[in-house]
């Protein structure tokens, strides 16, 4: 079974008879490429032509973060599913504004609809976000994303009622992240949208080209959208557990501070990305299905969900979690 690499350490990531090593001055470590779904690099490696080659051959994403945890960018092997008729009517669907709007506004609602699924199932206050006639009022996406940021900050206020005061968020930061709830929720939150660049390796659908965030180069804007309807059942309820059950301590063994802002140390991140891969590979009970599914499998169902709905082929509804879990 393939799952997703993590280095931290600086090194060397190359290739020899067709496996993948990791080298520097502590390790030696062959890394089979059957058992590689993508590779994400947290530390100083440096990585050769070769890796390059064998990973696109094998349609191997290789994300990379920063010594602070931020997304730098994504190796993207040569499309194996492309389709050129799905980026054409995905395209025609973004220059439609009403289209645009429709879809945005099914996507805040199913934002809500999450939110409120995650607030009800910790024993929160689930009571509604939005005004369901505000929503269809709205004249414009960015109409939409004021309601979607007054619905988080109200959301988020909701979630610290029942964290204990060292990971209350307070206020959504993210360039750095002021507290520890912050730190913890905005790694989790970048981790979302890389494994849904990895999922999208599995389908067509072209994910540079969205219809709620504007596309801009270096970004696959179709993942910032899709991720948002996840945050909360997958992001916020992960950090919601690990924080709950003490898996991280708010202090110097697993945070740094750093720039002015607080940050997981390497300790922390091992720790987080362990019990996040974990998670991923959670499963819960899809009604539609009637089988369980991986969260992980959930993101790839997703993107085929909505590669039907540009089809023509059915509606777009975003999945709700957690449901029937």
């Amino acid at each position: 079974m393939s799952k997703v690499f993590y280095i931290f350490k600086d090194g060397d990531l190359y290739v020899k008879e067709g496996t993948f090593y990791f080298r520097n001055e502590e390790k030696f470590v062959p890394i089979p490429v059957e058992q590689v779904m993508a590779i994400e690099l947290h530390g100083g490696c440096s990585i050769s032509s070769g890796a390059f080659m064998l990973a696109g051959k094998h349609n191997i994403p290789i994300h990379i973060f920063d010594f602070y945890a931020n997304y730098m960018g994504t190796y993207w092997p040569k499309e194996h599913y492309f389709s050129g008729d799905l980026t054409i009517k995905q395209s025609l669907v973004y220059s439609d504004l009403q289209k645009r709007l429709e879809l945005s506004r099914i996507l805040v609602k199913g934002i809500e609809n999450n939110m409120r699924a995650f607030l009800g199932n910790i024993g929160g206050d689930s009571i509604p976000f939005l005004n369901d006639d505000n929503l269809n009022d709205a004249k414009s996406i960015q109409d939409l994303m004021l309601a979607e940021a007054r619905m988080r900050r109200d959301y988020y206020n909701r979630i610290d009622t029942l964290l204990p005061d060292a990971f209350k968020i307070e206020r959504r930061e993210i360039r750095p992240p002021s507290n520890y709830g912050n730190s913890l929720i905005s790694f989790g939150n970048t981790l979302l949208y890389t494994s849904i660049i990895t999922a999208a390796r599995k389908t067509s659908v072209n994910i540079t080209i969205p219809f709620y965030h504007e596309p801009a180069s270096g970004r696959f804007a179709l993942s910032l959208d899709l991720s948002e309807v996840f945050k909360p059942g997958i992001v916020d309820r992960f950090f919601y557990q690990i924080v709950k059950q003490g898996i991280l301590q708010p202090n110097q063994i697993h945070f740094n501070e750093v720039g002015g802002g607080i940050l997981l140390n390497e300790i922390g991140k091992k720790i987080f990305l362990e019990y996040w891969d974990k998670w991923l590979e959670h499963t819960i009970f899809h009604k539609k299905l009637k089988r369980k599914v991986s969260h992980r499998h959930l993101l790839v169902l997703e993107m085929h969900k909505y590669a039907k709905y540009i089809e023509g082929i059915e509606s777009y509804n975003p999945i709700k979690i957690p449901d029937g879990d």
